[in-house]
């Protein structure tokens, strides 16, 4: 895919620490061309969501594209710092933005019985890496975007199926991390077992969009 982005939606506020990258626009952009689903009564959730640029961005394009809203849309997020930052992403929105939540939770919520079967449709462009695959830095805020320190891959599977209802769809950014002797494809499947399928279904500049379903 082009580092281009020509679907633009609005302007975002962020952090200027830590700013999103074409990455989290461009998994918006290929899954609300992916999924065929009616929206109609979909729950859905954004998954380490930020300050909302994944879950936003998708309605946004729903939104411009005439196609019906979700019913529900979550943005599940560890860091407090983003709430303020997704408020505000909301109202630049504009009007039309369906019911949507903040949660300011591990997502290892999402294994517990009151998620369980909840959502619809999942988005997420979650952290790459391990603690022991990069050198840290400095600031916390910024590990904790980059790498697994909240929580680890495992749990987030885990999360993702529990949370997820049996014919729903969660779409995930996997980057390869071969080099490090992990690849998560395979991990994800070996964690699921007979559960759930993983599989590859697009590409964001050289990082693998996985279905899991």
């Amino acid at each position: 895919m082009s580092s281009q982005n020509l679907h633009f939606t609005f302007n975002y506020v962020q952090p200027e620490e830590y700013r999103f990258s074409h990455d989290s626009v461009f998994l918006a952009r290929q899954v609300f061309e992916l999924f065929t689903g009616n929206l109609k009564d979909v729950i859905g959730l954004d998954l380490c969501s930020g300050c909302g640029i994944v879950g936003l961005d998708f309605l946004f394009h729903c939104k411009t594209e005439n196609q019906i809203m979700p019913a529900q849309f979550d943005f599940l997020e560890v860091q407090n710092i983003y709430q303020e930052y997704f408020n505000q992403n909301c109202q630049r929105f504009g009007s039309d933005l369906p019911p949507v939540s903040f949660f300011n939770e591990n997502y290892e919520i999402l294994k517990t019985e009151s998620y369980h079967n909840r959502y619809d449709l999942i988005l997420s462009n979650p952290p790459y890496f391990r603690v022991n695959q990069g050198i840290l830095s400095p600031s916390e805020f910024k590990n904790r975007c980059r790498f697994f320190i909240d929580s680890d891959f495992k749990n987030l599977i885990e999360a993702i199926h529990n949370a997820l209802k049996p014919e729903g769809s969660a779409f995930i950014l996997l980057r390869d991390l071969q080099h490090h002797g992990v690849n998560p494809l395979i991990e994800a499947q070996k964690i699921l077992g007979d559960k759930r399928i993983v599989s590859i279904v697009g590409d964001i500049r050289g990082t693998p969009l996985v279905l899991i379903k």
